[in-house]
């Protein structure tokens, strides 16, 4: 092979070699715009239902404001948003009804819902004074309640809220636990979260916290979250109570929305879907009361 024609070979072997890198980057660069395409997708899917804008056509739409409450209410968590939730969007779709649920904390939340800007609250405990705002739906569901401390010793002679009255409690803000905590003449000491409550007990700043066992057990257990002395803390269950979704007295049409939740929490209950959404979730339900009227 002469001097030229090798000068030649290597001229074309390099632009060979040039055209490669060129495929591959903008094979790489439409790779890289498929993702953020699927992305974005799957972030919108996600966000859909945390939001206040209704979907697009001529499907009823109600709001729901819930409140991060794991594992019955989930937040950003598409594929497992939370058993209410899932219960929820169930019940009224049998009524042919679009279920939105933004979240929010829980003052936030029933303040939205007192002064008719959502429609309601995903879930709610019965409290007298909230019948001013809110009408009950049937049984959603039961909710555990719970003392924890550090150790055994102080739950020993605990068995009920009032018998805390020596001691200093913690509690989540807005619940109905606090309410029951004052009427109980207890030291408490409000906190806006339960993983704020778990800090506040291993930092030995509460003798013990009053907390709904579902979201208190969900902090505790967190594989993303370092919790030093979690296995030093332990729990006493002193109550199951009954929770209910809830409709704002301010809602349109708020009487004829309340029953088309409660025909289609029965319609979902009676053809078993209400079990098999608990099911999922790792929760029986067999402690549910049968609904009622």
């Amino acid at each position: 092979m002469s001097w030229a024609e090798r000068s030649q070979y290597c001229l074309l072997y390099r632009a060979a070699i040039d055209a490669r890198q060129k495929l591959r980057a903008i094979a790489t660069f439409i790779g890289l715009m498929i993702c953020a395409v699927v992305l974005l997708a799957n972030a919108k899917l996600a966000s859909a239902q945390n939001s206040l804008l209704p979907p697009a056509g001529n499907q009823q739409t109600v709001t729901l404001a819930c409140n991060p409450f794991p594992p019955s209410k989930i937040a950003a968590n598409a594929p497992m948003p939370g058993y209410d939730i899932e219960v929820l969007r169930a019940a009224f779709a049998t009524r042919n009804i679009t279920l939105i649920t933004p979240f929010y904390p829980w003052q936030r939340a029933y303040f939205l819902a007192r002064t008719g800007q959502v429609d309601g609250l995903c879930s709610c405990s019965y409290l007298p004074e909230r019948e001013e705002d809110l009408y009950y739906s049937y049984l959603l569901g039961h909710v555990r309640v719970a003392f924890y401390a550090i150790g055994d010793g102080a739950l020993g002679g605990l068995e009920e809220i009032a018998d805390a009255k020596n001691m200093t409690i913690g509690v989540v803000n807005g619940y109905s636990l606090e309410a029951s905590a004052r009427e109980a003449g207890l030291d408490v000491l409000v906190v806006n979260s339960e993983a704020t409550l778990l800090d506040m007990l291993l930092s030995r700043r509460l003798d013990v916290a009053l907390s709904y066992k579902a979201p208190m057990d969900f902090q505790l257990h967190k594989t993303d979250r370092k919790i030093g002395g979690r296995e030093l803390i332990r729990s006493k269950v002193i109550s199951n109570n009954p929770y209910f979704s809830c409709i704002s007295r301010k809602a349109k049409n708020p009487k004829a929305l309340m029953r088309e939740l409660n025909a289609g929490l029965v319609a979902i209950r009676e053809s078993g879907l209400y079990d098999r959404i608990l099911a999922r979730y790792g929760v029986s339900g067999d402690e549910s009361i049968p609904l009622q009227d």
